[in-house]
C-alpha cells in the first residue's frame, strides 16, 4: 500500500501544479495508476476512465479529456468516502483537484 500513497501523492502533486505540469507526467501516471488499479472490481470503473483519459490525451481532444477528469473526480471523491483514514483526504484532494482540472478545460 505504501506505493499506492507515494503514487497518489505524487498524483496530487502533478495536479496542484496546474494542468501545464500534470500534462508531462500524465502518460507514466496514468499507465502506473492504470497497474494499479487492475483486478480491484470496486474500482474497475476509474481503471475503465482513465483508459479513456489516455486515449483521449493522446488525441488532443480537449472536450473529451475534460469529461473524462470530470467523471474521474466525481468516482475518485466518491471512493474517498470508504478509503482508509491515511488514504481519505488524499484522495478527496484529488477527486476535487481532477474535478478543478476538467473545470480548466471548459473554460
Amino acid at each position: 500500500m505504501a506505493d499506492a500513497t507515494s503514487q497518489l501523492d505524487a498524483t496530487l502533486q502533478a495536479l496542484q501544479g496546474g494542468l501545464t505540469n500534470a500534462a508531462g507526467a500524465a502518460g507514466s501516471n496514468i499507465q502506473g495508476w492504470i497497474t494499479t488499479l487492475q483486478g480491484n472490481q470496486q474500482l474497475a470503473g476509474i481503471s475503465s476512465e482513465l483508459k479513456k483519459l489516455n486515449d483521449a490525451i493522446g488525441s488532443g481532444d480537449a472536450s473529451t479529456i475534460s469529461s473524462s477528469l470530470q467523471t474521474l473526480g466525481e468516482h475518485t471523491t466518491k471512493a474517498a468516502s470508504s478509503a482508509t483514514a491515511d488514504s481519505k483526504d488524499k484522495l478527496m484532494k484529488l477527486g476535487q483537484a481532477l474535478s478543478s482540472a476538467a473545470s480548466q478545460l471548459k473554460g
